[in-house]
């Protein structure tokens, strides 16, 4: 065989392998397009009615920010496939003596070299980046799980405003009835000269007053309901009604009942950081296997011109690691788990003590709500229902019926906030006690 046959050969056997790789890059990845070509959206549910465990599985199921970090998962997957691939060989072609001068000009003395090499790892390599991704890839789960419960505590929180909000439009509803029967109260009594017209003027004034607070409730009702629903991408065409009554229970939960779970299951980012440790760790690993130098080894045919003759040749390399032994990334590789268990320490701390002021605040949402509840509405209800009566009696001037309606509305109201601040206490417990909300779905969804 002589050189230009090698040539020939060498250069078929490059073409060859460059076109098997090229189609073994280009897989087929399904696309979700309508007949226009562009992505398809998903379909708008039906309206429906909605208690806080369907509100959850959606948001679980739909929200668009946890479906785009899930594919996180698969991108960590196709990482960890990747780091279990060894180094490709190489081949290389070399021409000597060749274009010279006096004897070696022309190609009777060229020699034509074709070798392979191929890189060998040494120190486990392979298996370190393999287990280097796949601490990766534990870190994408337990930051999508993390993440996710932060959506969940939000979209519990907004479901039980979405309830607020639905009992505030209850209230200023109840109040414009009452406005409304004041002013005929007033009319009647202006008719038979036992009132005054500032008496009418001001039972308007009270009538407007109680529209508006109406259409505000009205709005603050709607938003609430938007807001919710975008929490799984969402409308609130899609709710026809949230199925849900907020009923505080006897006695709130005990501290251990949060703590409980902590110790046990752990905390979303508690489990991140410990993630995050195994993730460092595993960098040293892969560290201290770089220290140890790979050795590259070749075996080729050499064709001589002169002669002719034909000749094999092998070889063998390694780095000499007289100013590199990796040592710099190793120490800083050391510093870094330092640094994320320090980080584990404290937020543990952090965890606990945020646990304990939460549950601080539980107890107090809770003691507020159950005061108002028990002694100061039913004593604010009869007064102002004595007020009217002794206004209908001509006994009691307009504006003390108006002042007592005023209290009896600031102290629901103060009841609803009252009741908004446990369940938020209640949700920011159970997320950090990781308890998938079990507490709070018994405060809406008793039988």
């Amino acid at each position: 065989m002589n050189s230009p046959h090698i040539l020939f050969f060498t250069l078929i056997f490059f073409a060859t392998a460059r076109g098997a790789d090229a189609g073994s890059l280009s897989p087929s990845i399904p696309t979700a397009e309508n007949s226009s070509g562009s992505l398809a959206l998903p379909a708008p549910r039906p309206p429906a009615t909605l208690t806080l465990s369907d509100v959850l599985i959606r948001v679980a199921e739909s929200n668009p920010e946890l479906l785009a970090q899930s594919m996180g998962r698969q991108a960590a997957d196709g990482r960890v496939e990747q780091a279990g691939m060894g180094p490709n060989p190489t081949l290389s072609l070399s021409v000597e003596n060749f274009g010279g001068s006096e004897r070696a000009r022309g190609s009777d003395i060229m020699e034509v070299t074709v070798q392979a090499n191929q890189l060998i790892e040494r120190g486990d390599k392979s298996e370190h980046r393999v287990a280097l991704a796949e601490r990766e890839r534990e870190i994408a789960q337990a930051s999508l799980t993390l993440r996710k419960s932060e959506i969940l505590a939000a979209s519990a929180n907004a479901f039980a405003k979405a309830l607020m909000e639905r009992e505030r439009l209850a209230l200023t509803e109840a109040q414009l009835k009452l406005a409304q029967e004041t002013l005929a109260s007033a009319n009647r009594r202006l008719q038979v000269s036992s009132a005054s017209a500032s008496e009418v003027a001001r039972a308007r004034v009270a009538l407007a007053s109680a529209q508006a607070e109406k259409q505000r409730a009205q709005a603050s009702a709607t938003v609430a309901v938007s807001t919710l629903a975008l929490a799984w991408g969402g409308s609130a065409a899609e709710v026809s009604e949230l199925k849900g009554e907020l009923r505080l229970p006897e006695v709130p939960p005990s501290l251990a009942r949060f703590e409980g779970p902590l110790a046990l299951s752990g905390n979303p980012r508690l489990a991140l950081l410990s993630s995050m440790v195994a993730g460092q760790r595993a960098s040293l690993e892969i560290e201290s296997a770089r220290s140890v130098a790979d050795v590259t080894v070749g075996a080729g045919v050499r064709r001589l011109n002169e002669g002719p003759a034909t000749a094999f040749v092998i070889g063998a390399s390694i780095p000499l690691t007289f100013r590199d032994d990796n040592s710099g990334n190793i120490r800083a590789a050391q510093a870094m788990i330092r640094a994320a268990e320090q980080s584990l320490r404290a937020a543990e701390a952090e965890q606990r003590a945020a646990l304990v002021a939460t549950h601080a605040e539980l107890v107090a949402a809770h003691a507020q709500a159950t005061a108002l509840r028990r002694d100061a509405l039913p004593a604010a209800e009869e007064a102002s229902a004595l007020v009217q009566v002794a206004y209908e009696k001509g006994a009691q001037p307009l504006a003390d019926v108006l002042d007592a309606r005023r209290s009896l509305v600031s102290l629901r109201r103060e009841l609803l906030d009252a009741e908004l601040a446990y369940v938020t206490a209640l949700v920011r417990a159970e997320t950090i006690a990781n308890t998938a909300f079990s507490e709070v779905r018994t405060l809406f969804e008793r039988p």
